[in-house]
């Protein structure tokens, strides 16, 4: 049996290109998370057991919120909204792999609480799964 050391991933140096622009310095939070759903069919004998699942794909994001600025994450999430575009995350810039998938836009919060920077988190429904592409 093979020993599997890992190299851990230190996530602060990351990619996040949304329809060609690099928002990672906007986010604090880019985590692609499956939502599985598992259903099974069990029929009246001992071997008549049929389990099914899908995974439904998502993108989550903790962004900061500028709405001045023209080009921010904030006004693009909003003005996109109900639209497909290609996005990658790469985890770790300058090496190992990347992840590309077709993200539906869907707008974030705006406002939030008195005295500090205002954030929003949204979840954006990927098509499909996402792709990983090798380095």
């Amino acid at each position: 049996m093979a020993l599997i050391t890992p190299t851990p991933l230190y996530f602060d140096d990351v990619i996040l290109t949304i329809d060609g622009d690099d928002y990672a310095p906007a986010a604090s939070k880019a985590s692609l998370d499956p939502a599985v759903s598992l259903t099974r069919f069990q029929g009246l004998k001992p071997d008549a057991d049929f389990p099914a699942s899908s995974t439904d794909w998502s993108l989550g994001l903790s962004y900061t919120q500028d709405w001045d600025s023209s080009a921010s994450l904030s006004r693009y999430l909003f003005a996109n909204q109900g639209s497909e575009v290609d996005v990658t995350l790469k985890p770790k810039s300058g090496s190992g792999p990347s992840f590309t998938m077709v993200l539906h836009i869907v707008a974030g919060s705006v406002g939030g609480s008195t005295r500090t920077h205002a954030v929003a988190d949204v979840t954006l429904p990927l098509k499909g799964q996402p792709a990983l592409v090798e380095a």
